[in-house]
Formats: structure tokens, C-alpha cells, sequence
């Protein structure tokens, strides 16, 4: 198959979609963020990278927390829509349903299957984005979404980036550590 260069770009693969939520001078503020990843299991190390200026951006550097919100397909409008309008103009809170966990550091929502309360223990300034790397302090799964206890993919239904189009995931492709396993030399 012959490859041909293209202008530089990160390369094209499916991200997870999340709605990062913060206090913005005390009232609750979410935007969407299609750049978050985990970055350590122990301990459980996370990473948003948002534009600098994100009116966000302000409420996780005045408190030191942010709140990670993984919204399902069926929130694909709310969820544009976070990433459309600014919370300098714009209530978004109203929107959702917020919630707390045991301390009160970022909102969290609840129609999000997923939720997760984060300390940020380093920003790393880039040219046009800050990357806030926080550490979970908080984890929230609804009973619903969990499989053996553990949370389900299938279930959650979590929304994609990919270009330009939201996307979900498809079926299971293979065991993780297993898969690669016939490769191995004896």
C-alpha cells in the first residue's frame, strides 16, 4: 500500500470526548474538551489540555481542581454545545444537573455516566494551551454502567472525536495483554 505525506497534523485517531466542569469565581462552569487522556494507573494521573484562553482555565487556576465528566452519545447536543459557547456569555450550568462529591472542588454532572474530581499537581503552559494534569481524587460511576464492578465501555457509550464527526465505539476488537500473546518467542 503506498503512503503519502500530508501537512503536519496529530495524527488522526479516535479521542474520548469528556466535559471538563470547574468553579469560575464560585459559579459552576463545564466545557468540552476533545484533548484528555490518562497519563499513570498509580497514581491515577489524568491530563485536559484547553486553550489558553478558556474562560475554564481561570476557575482551575484560582481552586486547583477540575472535574472530568465522560457524557454518553445521547448528550451529544449538550455536549457540542459546551465547546460552542463561552461561560463569560453563557450560563452553562443550566444545562445540567450538577452534583458534588464529599468536598466541594469542581461540579461534577450528573447525566454523565462517568465522573471524576481532579487536584491539579502540574500545568504545563504551552503556546496557545495550558495542560492541566491532575490527580483523581474522586470517582463516580453510575451502578448501571458497571459490569463485574468494573466499568463497561458498551454501557458508559461514550462519545469519540475524530476529525470532525463525533463517533461511538464500535464492538470489542481483543483482549488487552492477551491479543499480542501468539507473537511471542517460546
Amino acid at each position: 500500500m503506498e503512503k503519502i505525506q500530508i501537512p503536519n497534523q496529530a495524527p488522526s485517531t479516535p479521542m474520548p470526548i469528556v466535559i471538563a466542569g470547574a468553579l469560575v469565581k464560585g459559579k459552576e462552569n463545564y466545557l468540552t474538551i476533545g484533548a484528555y487522556g490518562v497519563m499513570s494507573m498509580q497514581p491515577p494521573l489524568v491530563y485536559i489540555s484547553s486553550m489558553k484562553a478558556h474562560f475554564t482555565n481561570a476557575g482551575i487556576k484560582e481552586t486547583g481542581y477540575f472535574s472530568i465528566n465522560v457524557p454518553p452519545a445521547a448528550l451529544i447536543k449538550e455536549t457540542d454545545y459546551c465547546g460552542l459557547v463561552s461561560g463569560r456569555t453563557t450560563d452553562k450550568s443550566r444545562i445540567f444537573t450538577g452534583f458534588y462529591g464529599k468536598e466541594k472542588h469542581a461540579p461534577m454532572i450528573q447525566e454523565c455516566p462517568v465522573n471524576a474530581v481532579c487536584k491539579v499537581v502540574k500545568t504545563v503552559e504551552l503556546p496557545n494551551n495550558e495542560v492541566f494534569i491532575g490527580e483523581v481524587v474522586e470517582y463516580y460511576v453510575d451502578t448501571p454502567c458497571l459490569t463485574d464492578n468494573i466499568p463497561d465501555p458498551k454501557k458508559i457509550d461514550p462519545l469519540l472525536l475524530a476529525g470532525h464527526s463525533y463517533r461511538k465505539l464500535g464492538g470489542i476488537a481483543g483482549t488487552a495483554f492477551s491479543a499480542g500473546k501468539s507473537l511471542m518467542k517460546k
